[in-house]
């Protein structure tokens, strides 16, 4: 992954080494890739040190340029080709021991998962406190079980991405959300050279709108008061629209330099010239501004003094004459001891932000930060697949307050490209549908009306149909109660909720109507052999009934236990009872009161006649076979035996009332 000693999306690893490679590695090759990297020329020092190994004559040495041109590669972010390279510093036992963390963390890039684990454990060995690896470790653990998937839509913005240059940081320009600005590497346009750090070209900020058919217009590039011959980008606009913040990175031949923040405002539809921001220092490196939609606080990110190792994000607060006041650094749960970049704020004032330290998926990944109150401090959550990947996503920008934007990833991109990406959340969708029918004979009912009313005012009447079914769309964060009821049956009231719920989903209910009338069998109410203790079906079953009972206060029931053939009848009698008993003590605990309660043990004096439907389900009987025990003791198979038994131990409920 990269640095951005001169270019935007490379700024995330500027360091200045303050070293050069050591000892007995002379000659011209190695003296020019050495000088290369120092000044942040990566893709021109890979060159020269491959050229270096291949006439280095000792394993140290070839250890010690494995190990720098796999920080070429991470820095431009090519994690496989790091990856060749960090393994074969490590075999070599070059001193540097972050040649272990890299080795994790471009294996977790690469989504070899078991490896970087691998990886990390022994860097942990040499290293074992660093919370680097340690999250390292997590993030695998995370990036394998994928358990933060969202709902979001990803596409890749093709009318934009329309080179093989890198294309990062979006914004919009105006809440019409019409007009985008973000950073590129494109070189075609102006024919303009190569970049000695990416290999791409160097970094511009382009425009692009959205013409009358919702199409985006072919990007252009801003006029050359903004686009220099340095490198500028990661643009962000105020909420007026009427300025620019935006990154430059001036170059030098001979050493490297501090990337600058700079303002430039619009009048008439032109851009002015851009004023510098006088921020921390002349030699402090700051960039990646991103200005609240007030416009009072800026934040950016910097490796000034006082932060938690790497690059950490501060934000300063407009002052007097148009100033901006003492830098304050995010604090510790949003910065880490690795790299946090490219912040953006929401207009509700939470943040987001990319780190390759937080537990993420490999690469940088975007996380949102909100300050809760109670605590005092920020909560950061990773925004999960799909918004993030394997590869480094970033750059992230909302159209206002709707669950959609844009941002950039590298993902797919074995080069290290980045590429602009739309986003969005498609709405939840929620309904029911279900059947009514009658409890006793399983056949639908169609003479029947349901009433449903929620808390967000829906109050309608739905008709069932013909063959018994019923359906309706229902709303987001919204209770319902309905009721079903039909002349000849006692109402059903029964309730459901869309609070809370984060994915889709369409409610199936079965809604069985008691007729009024004697000898209703619930179909879960059932028991094992010798058993009267109440299991979780049965409970369920109960509740419905208790809930009917209570919607039709008139209703009295006898419950009716019965045994099966299995022993003396005196001990049938005994265990359907306490069976019968069960039930009728369940329901009181539901608030039915005793007087509309009775409970009658029965035996195994009335076996089951089987109906069509218990035919049909169990094709070893016929309808009309009468289940007395020498019937049952002729079925072959103990399943089959053990499922006739079953049918046989049963509640009936009668109706007095």
């Amino acid at each position: 992954m990269p640095t951005m000693q001169v270019n935007f999306r490379l700024f995330i690893y500027l360091s200045v080494t303050s070293f050069l490679l050591s000892g007995c590695i002379g000659g011209s090759k190695l003296g020019n890739a050495n000088k290369a990297y120092l000044i942040g020329e990566y893709d021109r020092a890979a060159t020269q040190f491959k050229k270096a190994y291949r006439k280095a004559d000792n394993n140290y040495t070839k250890g010690e340029i494995s190990y720098y041109l796999g920080e070429c590669y991470r820095k431009t972010n090519k994690p496989r080709k790091a990856t060749m390279q960090y393994a074969r510093a490590v075999r070599y036992n070059y001193e540097m021991a972050d040649a272990g963390l890299y080795l994790g963390d471009c294996y977790l890039a690469s989504q070899k998962y078991e490896d970087a684990i691998e990886a990390y454990e022994e860097y942990l060995q040499k290293v074992p406190r660093d919370k680097r690896a340690q999250n390292g470790l997590a993030a695998c653990k995370l990036a394998m079980k994928d358990t933060i998937e969202t709902r979001y839509n990803i596409e890749k913005l093709k009318k934009v991405n329309n080179t093989r240059y890198s294309d990062f940081s979006p914004g919009y320009a105006s809440t019409s959300y019409d007009q985008i600005y973000f950073s590129s590497m494109r070189t075609e346009k102006k024919k303009r050279k190569k970049s000695r750090i990416t290999g791409q070209g160097g970094t511009n900020i382009f425009m692009a709108k959205m013409d009358a058919k919702g199409e985006w217009t072919d990007p252009e590039p801003l006029d050359e008061t903004i686009n220099t011959e340095f490198d500028e980008g990661s643009a962000t606009m105020s909420g007026d629209g009427k300025e620019m913040y935006f990154t430059r990175c001036r170059y030098d031949n001979e050493q490297p330099r501090s990337a600058e923040m700079y303002m430039v405002s619009r009048s008439g539809g032109k851009w002015g010239e851009p004023v510098q921001l006088e921020i921390g220092g002349d030699s402090l490196l700051v960039a990646h501004p991103a200005i609240s939609h007030d416009g009072e606080t800026l934040y950016f990110v910097s490796d000034m003094p006082g932060g938690y190792g790497g690059k950490d994000i501060w934000k300063t607060t407009k002052g007097g004459e148009g100033g901006w006041g003492q830098p304050v650094n995010m604090g510790s749960v949003i910065n880490t001891a690795g790299d946090e970049v490219f912040p953006s704020v929401r207009l509700d004032g939470s943040l987001y932000f990319s780190s390759n330290a937080h537990i993420g998926y490999g690469g940088l990944d975007i996380y949102r930060a909100v300050f809760d109150e109670e605590k005092e401090d920020w909560e950061v959550y990773n925004l999960g697949r799909p918004l993030n990947s394997e590869g480094d996503d970033f750059g992230i920008a909302f159209k206002g307050m709707e669950e959609a934007g844009l941002l950039s990833s590298s993902r797919g991109s074995s080069k290290g490209i980045d590429n602009i990406y739309a986003f969005s959340l498609p709405k939840l969708e929620f309904s029911m549908k279900g059947l009514v029918y009658n409890e006793k004979t399983d056949e639908p009912l169609a003479d029947a009306y349901l009433r449903l009313i929620g808390t967000d005012g829906t109050n309608i009447k739905l008709n069932i149909r013909n063959d018994g079914s019923f359906g309706a769309k229902l709303a987001p964060q919204t209770e319902y109660v309905f009721m079903v009821a039909s002349k000849g049956y006692f109402n059903h009231k029964h309730k459901l909720s869309t609070v809370g719920l984060g994915n889709n989903k369409e409610f199936n209910i079965e809604v069985g109507m008691l007729p009024m009338e004697d000898a209703i069998v619930f179909r879960n109410i059932r028991f094992s052999k010798d058993q009267f203790d109440l299991n979780t079906n049965s409970k369920q079953e109960l509740n419905r009934l208790a809930a009917i009972m209570n919607l039709n206060k008139e209703m009295v029931l006898d419950i009716v236990a019965h045994a099966s053939g299995e022993g003396s009848e005196s001990e049938a009698i005994v265990l359907s009872q306490k069976r019968a008993e069960s039930v009728m003590s369940y329901l009181m605990s539901k608030g039915i009161p005793t007087e509309r309660l009775s409970a009658k043990g029965v035996g195994s004096s009335e076996p089951v006649t089987v109906s069509k439907r218990q035919a049909k389900k169990l094709d070893f009987l016929k309808e009309g076979d009468v289940l007395y025990a020498s019937f049952i003791k002729r079925l072959r198979g103990n399943a089959n035996k053990e499922a006739a038994h079953n049918l046989n131990r049963r509640i009936e409920f009668k109706i007095k009332k």
